[in-house]
């Protein structure tokens, strides 16, 4: 019987071409590190790259520039990816009874592709052992078995510490994989003993056309929906319109107080009313580099603004700004984006970066 080849690959992979490129020279030389931490913005595909390395080291009938796909091991681990985010339809405690859709597709992953995620907040000591003790050995089917842990910077203290034994004796056939947003929570030994693989952000460009040719989004809400993801695939596939208009109207003030040269203390009550709820702020701020990306663009190309129901307000900023100011605040605002991995006073963060902007 023949098997449907899947479409997702890594040659298909979204965004990220320099990764993907030095994954599949490793894995064709034979000089894949034993022990790996995928870095960088959430929601660009980390964990999904790693199983798909997984699927190319084991293949059963391997292409020139990658997996076959179509191969039982192919399918079982790409099982790993289509059951991440499946609960059991029938146990309301997201249990496992076996016979219910998402439970069917979670009996057909491959048993030497392990996702270690965190039971409730963290990753346990427990888990960790328990993924040493299987490591002792060798894999069951499989050339090479994959261990992933996403999100790595989730172990506990012990956790971290037991996971270095195994990173300084590493286990034949055994591949690590950690995925994080912040390399620096892990121990400085584990990186030392690990390659570590940085991953950008994702065009714009090539977000929004994934979301018209593979999500059958609307043209319109596609260019918005990437706009504002922050380079973020799974930002862009959770956006929500209707929620977004209370965001940007919030991150237009701001745009506005920066331009217009509003004060200290409007700009203080704004970050503070922005700043204190975390989930809020980042999107928020995802939203004002989108507005500001979209006033340089309304300038010079008007057919790259992403919102372009505002397009005469942004062109009337744009008109009022030198270039310098706009490309200063574009860059501060990336920095501010950046910061916020270190868990940066949000507030004061703002208006620092106001003070900075307005007085330049």
């Amino acid at each position: 019987m023949n098997r449907k080849k899947s479409s997702l690959s890594l040659n298909t992979f979204l965004g990220n071409a320099r990764a993907v490129a030095i994954l599949k020279r490793a894995i064709e030389q034979d000089r894949l590190p034993h022990a790996m931490i995928f870095s960088g913005l959430a929601g660009v595909g980390k964990c999904t790259l790693a199983l798909l390395v997984a699927q190319y080291l084991n293949c059963l009938s391997p292409q020139a520039d990658g997996a076959c796909g179509a191969c039982a091991v192919c399918q079982r681990i790409m099982a790993v990816i289509e059951s991440r985010n499946l609960k059991c339809l029938k146990l309301k405690d997201g249990g496992f009874c076996g016979t219910c859709a998402s439970c069917i597709v979670r009996t057909k992953r491959h048993p030497d592709i392990r996702l270690i995620e965190p039971e409730k907040t963290t990753i346990s000591i427990d888990q960790v052992r328990d993924m040493i003790d299987e490591v002792a050995y060798q894999p069951l089917e499989a050339r090479y078995r994959v261990v992933i842990l996403d999100p790595a910077e989730q172990m506990r203290p012990e956790a971290h510490n037991s996971l270095l034994k195994t990173l300084e004796e590493p286990a034949s056939r055994t591949i690590i994989i950690l995925i994080t947003t912040n390399p620096y929570m892990l121990l400085q030994t584990i990186r030392s003993r690990s390659r570590t693989l940085p991953f950008g952000e994702i065009p714009q460009d090539q977000i929004e056309r994934y979301l018209v040719q593979t999500e059958g989004k609307p043209a319109d809400e596609a260019r918005l929906a990437a706009a504002l993801s922050g380079g973020s695939l799974a930002a862009a596939l959770n956006f929500n319109t209707d929620e977004y208009q209370d965001i940007r109207k919030q991150a237009l003030q701001f745009v506005a107080l920066l331009f217009k040269k509003g004060t200290f203390t409007e700009a203080s009550a704004l970050a503070g009313k922005v700043g204190k709820d975390k989930q809020f702020f980042q999107p928020w701020v995802e939203c004002v580099a989108a507005l500001l990306q979209d006033v340089y663009y309304a300038g010079i190309d008007q057919d790259r603004v992403g919102q372009r129901d505002l397009l005469a307000e942004l062109q009337e900023i744009s008109r009022n700004v030198s270039r310098p100011a706009l490309l200063r605040s574009i860059d501060a605002v990336k920095k501010l984006k950046a910061d916020l991995q270190f868990n940066v006073n949000r507030p004061l963060a703002l208006e620092a970066m106001f003070v900075n902007l307005t007085r330049s």
